[in-house]
């Protein structure tokens, strides 16, 4: 019954989320880019963060410092300094990052994406005219009805984390759940990862909030029925999958299963980790940017 009630209300909040607009919408754009940025840079690297996650989640990858290079970054609704009035629609919010890329003509071109902007990317991937095209997809959210089940299964993990809490709050089972992102269900049963997701969590007291419903609307109606559609011209791009083994939002069943039907070229496990890989994978960006091929150079 609880499950039954969770999709219904899901289901009624993606209908509301579509009286807010699109990207292309918006009064301010979504997209930030570095000075550097000129036409027809070398290589272009555009970021794509996921909900209720701000672009600093890829701050390793300022450090690249690759030949002739350049980054562009998507902004979420309500972070990063957007106001809250636009939507993130998979569809349009991959569009609108592929008009700027178009705009930009890279020669080179390497998307990240994580969770929700996974989707975000693949829908950028296949409407970019650069030839070169690599995409990285970091804990990747998959296609309808896994998103569907994953928000199902998240609110309980939420509702499983007010009761560890001690049902002070919902700023208190937010924290909590944090840790269930970070090394995902089973690990609460291992002493060492148990104190380690305490100690972490404790970091972000006071910075992790129960996030208002207008934005998580915003955020994830749209993922709710996103579908992916094998495209010819996505079989350019060079795509890789990096998911942790214990990610309790998009188990690694199926984000495997996601990756043949992209079909992916690569997948990256990484053991007893979550869902939240930039916190607990310190060789993520790494192995991302060994992915791309950019050690080469």
């Amino acid at each position: 019954m609880l499950r039954f009630l969770l999709l219904a209300l899901l289901s009624l909040g993606t209908a509301a989320c579509s009286s807010l607009p699109p990207p292309q919408e918006a009064e301010t754009s979504p997209i930030i880019h570095e000075p550097n940025l000129h036409s027809e840079v070398d290589k272009l690297i555009v970021l794509v963060p996921g909900a209720m996650a701000t672009v600093d989640i890829f701050s390793p990858v300022l450090g690249w410092d690759d030949r002739d290079s350049s980054i562009l970054a998507f902004r979420f609704p309500g972070l990063d300094g957007l106001p809250l009035d636009h939507r993130v629609d998979i569809l349009e919010s991959g569009a609108y990052i592929a008009d700027a890329v178009n705009r930009i003509r890279p020669k080179h071109l390497y998307l990240i994406g994580f969770s929700t902007g996974g989707p975000v990317a693949l829908e950028a991937a296949r409407r970019v005219e650069t030839a070169d095209v690599h995409v990285a997809l970091v804990s990747s959210a998959s296609s309808f009805p896994d998103t569907l089940v994953a928000a199902a299964e998240g609110a309980v993990d939420v509702a499983s984390a007010f009761i560890r809490s001690g049902g002070q709050s919902m700023d208190a089972a937010w924290l909590e759940n944090y840790r269930t992102l970070l090394y995902g269900r089973r690990h609460y049963e291992q002493p060492g990862l148990a104190e380690k997701s305490e100690a972490l969590a404790e970091e972000q007291r006071g910075h992790i909030t129960t996030p208002s419903v207008k934005m998580t609307l915003a955020h994830t109606g749209s993922l709710m029925g996103w579908v992916y559609h094998p495209d010819p011209k996505l079989e350019r791009a060079s795509i890789a999958l990096f998911h942790g083994e214990d990610d309790n939002l998009f188990p690694l069943r199926r984000a495997r299963r996601f990756a043949g039907e992209i079909p992916a070229d690569a997948f990256y496990t990484y053991p007893e980790q979550g869902h939240l890989l930039f916190v607990t994978a310190p060789t993520l960006f790494d192995d991302i940017h060994r992915f791309f091929g950019l050690d080469d150079d």
